[in-house]
């Protein structure tokens, strides 16, 4: 759980200190860089070039530029985070706004309650606020500083949690979470293990997700009688009917399953089971148990992940998932071809009653989606040499393949990079692009 700051009681609202023109303060969101998020606060004074010092309603202050602070003026609809209890809550009302006071519904699950919080107790992940609040920007000639402040508490942050408000209510900690599992090769009690992890994902009120395209919206084009298929990122989106707030991945170890390969693509967290299923009391913080992306073969080392640590304070991660600038998008503003027929997706009626043969492809079938979500413009997959013109194969990027024979005598140039599915993978891994190896 992330720290939450201090929750001592001040009064909120327009403040009551006046500059010398007798205009009140402006009243803003503003940036806490310590934990990533906004909070409610009164501009105290104007500092160097465009940072001002923020008194924040909770005490603290610090100087914050102009472009992390957004005018103190929600909205019905908005996403916001109440701190008192650590869940992503949607403002339903901001008729008592001015008082310090505005009313939100908190969705569990099961029901949506009403209640009634204060302004300095809600929190506003970056996130919402750069894809929700490009109309509630501010300009130096629209801020009026205090000049008169009252003397201000100490400038640190409480790390005490404020969870324990709601130790009283049926533990649905995991409530509006979503969960798909993987287990790693070397698991020798498979059947046992998974059953404990589902147990304990239904435990804590989380859900069970088969796989990710059960929730996200995967789609691309087929031509040529199914033997040419392509996909852009508009092609692979957030699926609203899941009604979920977060996702996560959980493993008992890295591996290379499609599963955990797109988690790593997307800088979805892929965490141990022991978050879940270790004894003591449970708690929300699932930072301790990341995984590591897997063991890199070029560098010699277990590479760790690179997610947001704030992941899952905002529905934009989802709903943005694409975008995540967190991510490291390898492929980034390139264009990639695979030649083979395992590569080739099925169309969506193909899929049913698969046999097991064919269903031991559809992790070959992945490969395309994988390199997809790590930043590729576009992704094309062809059955084989004969779908595609050479002319065509030179203007990708990279073209991947199972052998380098699948190519054939083509004659690419030196702009194209050919490389192979594990090599995909061990960039995935290493968080970087390495020079391709061939046997």
């Amino acid at each position: 759980m992330a720290a939450t700051r201090s929750a001592k009681r001040l009064r909120s609202g327009m403040s009551s200190n006046r500059t010398l023109a007798g205009e009140p303060a402006t009243r803003v969101f503003a940036l806490w860089k310590q934990d990533g998020h906004y909070y409610s606060g009164t501009v105290y004074s104007q500092g160097l070039k465009t940072k001002y010092q923020i008194k924040f309603d909770d005490g603290t202050e610090d100087d914050v530029e102009l472009k992390n602070m957004r005018r103190c003026e929600l909205v019905v609809g908005d996403n916001v985070i109440a701190t008192q209890l650590d869940v992503m809550v949607k403002v339903s009302s901001v008729s008592r706004l001015l008082d310090g006071l505005i009313q939100v519904e908190v969705d569990d699950g099961a029901e949506i309650n009403t209640c009634e919080v204060e302004l300095q107790d809600i929190r506003i992940a970056t996130r919402s606020v750069q894809s929700q609040w490009k109309n509630r920007t501010l300009t130096a000639e629209a801020i009026v500083p205090m000049v008169r402040p009252k003397p201000l508490l100490d400038p640190t942050p409480s790390k005490q949690s404020s969870v324990s408000t709601t130790s009283g209510k049926a533990q649905r900690e995991l409530a509006k979470t979503g969960f798909v599992v993987t287990l790693s090769p070397k698991n020798t009690k498979p059947d046992q293990t998974k059953e404990n992890v589902m147990l304990a994902i239904k435990q804590h009120a989380g859900l069970v997700i088969d796989d990710w395209p059960n929730v996200f919206t995967m789609d691309g084009k087929h031509s040529q009688s199914n033997k040419r298929w392509v996909a852009t990122p508009d092609d692979f989106r957030w699926n609203s009917k899941a009604k979920l707030d977060r996702v996560f991945l959980l493993s008992d170890d890295a591996n290379q399953k499609p599963k955990f390969l797109l988690a790593l693509a997307l800088g979805i967290p892929c965490l141990s089971f022991e978050w879940l299923t270790k004894t003591g009391k449970f708690s929300t913080d699932w930072q301790p148990f990341l995984l590591s992306a897997g063991y890199s073969d070029s560098l010699g080392a277990r590479i760790s992940q690179v997610v947001d640590l704030d992941w899952g304070n905002c529905i934009e991660h989802l709903t943005d998932i694409v975008a995540n600038r967190v991510a490291l998008k390898l492929f980034g503003q390139q264009t990639v071809l695979c030649i083979g027929a395992e590569f080739v997706p099925l169309p969506p009626r193909s899929k049913v009653g698969l046999s097991d043969a064919e269903r031991s492809s559809e992790a070959s079938r992945m490969v395309p989606w994988i390199i997809l979500c790590m930043g590729a413009i576009k992704v094309e997959a062809v059955t084989d040499v004969t779908q595609i013109t050479s002319g065509d194969m030179q203007s990708f990027d990279y073209i991947i393949v199972k052998e380098r024979e699948d190519l054939g005598p083509v004659d690419l140039g030196n702009n194209v990079v050919v490389g192979h599915v594990n090599w995909v993978k061990e960039c995935l891994i290493s968080s970087r692009i390495l020079p391709p190896e061939w046997d």
